[in-house]
């Protein structure tokens, strides 16, 4: 006869609310997080590229600050919205407004992956619901955005609020929609 101890003969069940907890789905956390690192990694690498410049700049002006504000204010520029350099030679404040496509390139594409990733995940059917991934992306990416924006207000190149309370919004809902698109396997 063999003694048998309880914890060795069967493993307890988990509770419900554990086994509800694993088996859910991602939601809209997995969204925010995946819209905030794609909004982080963007406007990593224009800092990156302004910072190269700055540093292989032989007069350097206005310290790393300075260049890190106008590394937030070219992230902001290539989602569309209108800069407004305060310094100019006249006094008067001059708009810069004019986007080079490329710019927007690397920002739509993040978006573009963060909502794809966020609404498939790695199964195949989608685990979330269109909307949620969506929102969640989008809530990420613009919570990332209004910091940027508020941060650059101080430098040299500000953002034009109105041109940034629309463009920026637009640009990622926009690429978030097709990532999200693309994750219900539509082309």
């Amino acid at each position: 006869m063999a003694v048998v101890i309880q914890m060795t003969a069967r493993r307890p069940s988990l509770s419900p609310l554990l086994t509800r907890l694993r088996d859910r789905s991602p939601g809209l956390a997995a969204g925010l997080v995946g819209g905030a690192l794609a909004a982080g990694l963007g406007l990593g690498s224009f800092a990156v590229l302004v910072m190269v410049l700055w540093i292989s700049s032989p007069y350097p002006d206005s310290g790393p600050g300075g260049a890190l504000h106008v590394a937030a204010a070219l992230w902001l520029l290539a989602h569309g919205a209108e800069l407004v350099r305060t310094d100019t030679l006249s006094g008067v404040p001059a708009p810069v407004g004019i986007t080079p496509l490329l710019l927007l390139a690397l920002p739509v594409w993040l978006v573009h992956r963060a909502a794809r990733d966020a609404a498939s995940g790695d199964e195949e059917p989608p685990l979330v619901s269109a909307r949620t991934a969506w929102a969640g992306v989008v809530l990420g990416y613009l919570a990332v955005g209004a910091a940027a924006a508020l941060y650059c207000a101080g430098g040299e190149l500000r953002p034009s609020w109105a041109w940034t309370g629309v463009c920026l919004p637009l640009v990622v809902m926009a690429a978030a929609g097709l990532g999200v698109w693309t994750a219900y396997g539509r082309p």
